[in-house]
């Protein structure tokens, strides 16, 4: 036989498959021993991306107010400082019988009659004692949601900027911090009641400060007079609270312009309507990690005396549900984050950004395919200050527009090995 054709020994059958064994192994490695940049696999880099308002397909933004008036507000104010005065008006609604645990019976006689103003002694500020806090009557009516410095109500000035003001019903010396204050009404008290039960309370009253600069923040006001029922001896002891009440200010509350306002009175919001890029530098957000995603607001100088944060703002973003600007400020709202943000004074005059989370809004927003993110930002609740503050716009210039940053891993490219 040849030597081909020899049979091979077994021997020479186990060398050859060793043979093969080493061969194979010199031309491909095993994966596990290589270094974790030359496996073979996903490798993919996190990226940091920042767009200027302006630099995106889409980007509107707005400011919407008046959703909250001073008659809505959970303070009142009532001042005489050198960059504000504000007077609190009130108006209460007689009644003409009282329930009893028997009956109800009308009224024969009122009679000792007082008022409790309780204050927020942390909120406001002494620059002195004495001072006196007077109690006025209105010589006319007031509207509660449009009164201003300058007039009662649409169409009716005021004769003296501040209010027209009748009899003095009551003052009250305060001669050091206390958390209330209390008015013994100085005229008749039955007549004075009467009156204002035949009225249904229409014209109201003023409260206003004299003597050393002081502001007061008023949580709450509450009547508390005897009433003598028809029939009775004894008069039956009544608390009530104003039936509406506002405060009004001088100066008026700066307009809003091209700035986007958060806080105040009346409240203001910001309204965004932003479309996304589908591609961010030729990377594809769908089928991105996105790691994270926020817009950043831009804030401008303080606004002027008396209007600039004195305390924290408190504030979230609530999903919208249509277009702002067709809606306007009536555009429905969805979901709001449970999350809330604080507006801090000093670093908003830092020039800390405002920086409003919108991660799961972005994922969301891709899933839908619609690259779309619509929102407000509130302050929560509304009404919170008399105070506000504003940033910069698209409109604004470069240095002061929003901007929104996204921190994403692309998807991930793999190398098939040779």
């Amino acid at each position: 036989m040849s030597p081909a054709g020899k049979a091979l020994s077994p021997r020479a059958i186990l060398a050859s498959a060793l043979f093969s064994v080493v061969t194979l192994g010199a031309c491909v490695e095993d994966p596990l021993l290589l270094d974790a940049d030359a496996t073979p696999g996903a490798s993919s880099p996190t990226l940091d991306f920042t767009l200027m308002a302006g630099e995106l397909p889409r980007w509107r933004d707005t400011t919407y107010t008046g959703f909250a008036l001073r008659s809505e507000a959970e303070f009142k104010l009532v001042a005489n400082e050198v960059d504000i005065a504000a007077r609190f008006l009130g108006l209460l609604n007689v009644p003409d019988t009282i329930r009893t645990f028997a009956d109800t019976l009308p009224v024969d006689l009122f009679d000792s009659v007082n008022v409790r103003m309780v204050i927020d002694t942390i909120d406001s500020s002494f620059g002195g004692f004495p001072f006196t806090v007077r109690m006025l009557e209105l010589a006319q009516g007031f509207s509660t949601d449009s009164a201003s410095w300058l007039t009662a109500g649409p169409g009716r000035p005021w004769m003296t900027p501040g209010g027209d003001f009748g009899v003095q019903l009551a003052e009250a010396v305060v001669t050091e911090v206390a958390d209330s204050i209390v008015f013994q009404i100085e005229v008749d008290q039955d007549s004075l009641m009467k009156a204002w039960q035949d009225s249904d309370g229409e014209t109201g009253f003023a409260f206003l400060v004299e003597g050393p600069a002081t502001t007061l923040n008023v949580r709450n006001m509450v009547f508390r007079y005897d009433a003598l029922l028809e029939g009775r001896e004894q008069p039956v002891n009544q608390s009530q609270s104003l039936t509406t009440n506002t405060f009004i200010v001088d100066p008026p509350t700066p307009a809003v312009g091209e700035a986007l306002r958060v806080g105040g009175l009346p409240a203001s919001r910001i309204y965004l309507d932003v479309e996304i890029p589908q591609f961010i530098e030729g990377i594809p957000l769908d089928g991105s990690v996105i790691n994270h995603a926020d817009f950043s607001f831009v804030p401008l100088p303080a606004p002027g005396a008396p209007y600039g944060l004195e305390k924290a703002l408190r504030g979230r973003q609530v999903k919208l549900l249509g277009d702002p600007f067709q809606f306007f400020e009536k555009t429905p709202i969805g979901t709001a984050p449970l999350n809330f943000q604080s507006l801090e004074p000093d670093s908003l005059v830092q020039g800390l950004p405002l920086q409003i989370d919108i991660t799961r809004r972005i994922v969301d927003a891709i899933v839908d395919g619609t690259y779309t993110i619509r929102l407000t930002f509130r302050g929560e609740p509304d009404g919170q200050t008399l105070g506000f503050w504003e940033f910069g716009s698209v409109s604004s210039s470069a240095a002061l527009q929003p901007r929104f940053r996204i921190i994403l891993t692309p998807p991930p490219q793999f190398q098939v090995p040779n």
